[in-house]
């Protein structure tokens, strides 16, 4: 639709032929700019899976119906070399170039450093350069986040927590989810006077991540910013054993996600809309994943009081670490 648009808007001033040169150098650089958000935030929307999946338990001992834990929570990923940087050959784009005689570059990832690489381009006669995004700069990617369970009938647990928006350099990160852990023993005979405990745990987060960078002007209109939306869903199976004061478990799980993807920016022609042309095609990246991780979790109690360490490994390593409050 937008093609017939801008068809529509170009022909009476260039004719067709001069508008078809333009209107393939518009789709060259979309396809582009496509190819290198992809490798840019997909490590970023990743490793929001990975921040979001720990930490939703502290234990896995059945709760009374109605008994309250209140978590306070901090997240420590880990971001590994290979999610830092990537390569892109001048072979592999379509349109836009590296300037300078290099006909490859290392770019830096959404998690990478700050540095950069100028692109060049042409849309019609004109030229254009922009810097590539910059990442965050970090070894780490830290944030808290509030968590509260009540026991439900069944042994049945429901969580809820929520992770304020967060913004490190440029890079901003807020997550909303909830969870119902379901334990297992009571409906498996030889396991209803095991000391261990077996359970299902499925969770929702909703998750936002939005990177800022220098505006980077493209004739017709600029971007300045990228952001994902991502829903994630989680199945998890748990095991976990109480010696003492202390609780250990652990967990293998799968988690779905469905990432949108949208550029920020504005059009500098009223009578086109490139950033909505870049945002229609941008939906090619839209899609699910499928992560598998494992956890690792250490709890000791302190009366009313206990103390919480999970390790999530998987593509990241994520650390959650937490005080929580039983309220009985």
């Amino acid at each position: 639709m937008r093609k017939v648009i801008l068809l529509c808007c170009f022909c009476p001033f260039f004719g067709y032929s001069q508008f078809e040169g333009f209107q393939n150098d518009l789709d060259a650089v979309t396809q582009d700019l496509i190819f290198l958000t992809e490798k840019y935030i997909s490590p970023a929307a990743d490793a929001s899976v990975y921040q979001a999946s720990g930490g939703w338990y502290t234990n896995f001992t059945p709760k009374s119906k109605f008994d309250v834990e209140i978590s306070l929570q901090y997240n420590l990923l880990f971001i590994p070399n290979s999610k830092k940087n990537f390569i892109v050959n001048e072979s592999e784009l379509q349109n836009l170039g590296i300037q300078g005689t290099a006909t490859s570059a290392q770019i830096p990832t959404a998690l990478g450093g700050d540095n950069f690489v100028v692109l060049e381009g042409r849309i019609g006669e004109e030229t254009f350069e922009f810097d590539s995004p910059e990442g965050i700069g970090q070894e780490t990617v830290k944030h808290g986040q509030i968590q509260a369970t009540v026991g439900l009938w069944k042994q049945t647990n429901l969580i809820v927590r929520y992770a304020p928006n967060i913004k490190i350099n440029e890079t901003k990160y807020s997550s909303f989810g909830f969870g119902l852990a379901h334990h297992l023993n009571q409906w498996i005979k030889p396991l209803m006077e095991s000391s261990y405990h077996f359970g299902l745990l499925m969770t929702y987060t909703n998750y936002y991540v939005e990177d800022e960078f220098n505006e980077a002007d493209l004739i017709l209109g600029t971007i300045n910013a990228i952001k994902v939306k991502g829903n994630s869903i989680g199945f998890n199976l748990v095991a976990s054993k109480s010696v003492k004061q202390f609780d250990f478990s652990t967990a293998i799980g799968l988690a779905s996600t469905k990432f949108n993807y949208e550029v920020g920016g504005s059009n500098k022609q009223d009578f086109i809309d490139v950033l909505g042309y870049l945002n229609d095609s941008l939906g090619s990246l839209e899609g699910t994943e499928t992560n598998v991780k494992f956890d690792l979790n250490v709890n000791y109690r302190i009366k009313d009081f206990s103390l919480n360490t999970m390790l999530t490994l998987g593509q990241y390593a994520n650390l959650n670490m937490g005080v929580s409050y039983n309220i009985n």
